[in-house]
């Protein structure tokens, strides 16, 4: 995981809001989600072998105090991969019993992932978690996940599936950050230049609005509203 920039950047500009614009941030929240109930965030684990001493939360962490998180467990590591790193969670949060994966953005590049699994193993692993996800949401089966440049959306995709067949209720909120990112010439300026990058990589997985509105929310906070 790459160090936090200091004044710039998706997680520097998250814990900016969390910190400052708390209320902003959690009622553009509960505008998107149609969730009136309060915003519970989870704190993030520490870490000392970063500058800021904190860490992310990672793949099924966040169940560790649920009654059933043994048998989630065995169920995890026969569905994705142990080797490497699971999933890094930007935030996490809940309203009522509805958990929220976080994923913040602040320019295009973020968006635009490789999978890094390089076992062979590993990525029949994949391939068959990506195959059941896509049939879960009835995508466009003749779309490779695994060899796109969208990996990152497809596997969080899968773990909201994960999540299904574990009972678990959950949703990814993709956070597209406006004016956050001053220092890369793709930062994002606009609403609509969000869209195009989420439009962009729908495509490349074979996804539509309808059915991304089953996993994912969207909000867009200005990072500069005078800009």
């Amino acid at each position: 995981m790459a160090e936090m920039e200091l004044g710039y950047g998706s997680e520097f500009q998250l814990m900016r809001f969390l910190g400052h614009h708390r209320e902003e941030l959690d009622k553009l929240i509960q505008e998107a989600s149609g969730r009136s109930e309060q915003v519970y965030w989870f704190d993030f684990p520490y870490d000392e072998n970063r500058l800021s001493g904190d860490g992310e939360c990672k793949g099924i962490e966040c169940f560790k105090e649920l009654d059933n998180y043994d048998t989630i467990k065995k169920k995890w590591v026969e569905f994705w991969p142990q080797r490497g790193t699971a999933m890094n969670w930007d935030g996490i949060f809940k309203i009522g019993d509805t958990w929220f994966f976080v994923e913040a953005k602040a320019h295009k590049e973020e968006s635009f992932q490789w999978c890094s699994a390089e076992a062979e193993e590993s990525r029949e692993t994949i391939n068959t978690a990506f195959s059941k996800t896509q049939q879960w949401l009835k995508a466009d089966t003749s779309k490779d996940w695994i060899i796109t440049n969208c990996y990152q959306l497809a596997n969080r995709l899968a773990f909201m599936y994960f999540c299904h067949q574990c009972g678990i209720e959950a949703k990814l909120l993709y956070i597209g950050f406006i004016n956050g990112y001053r220092q890369k010439k793709d930062e994002i300026h606009s609403v609509e230049e969000w869209e195009e990058v989420w439009t962009e990589e729908m495509s490349t997985l074979g996804l539509n609005k309808e059915i991304m509105a089953q996993c994912i929310y969207f909000i867009y906070p200005n990072c500069e509203p005078d800009r």
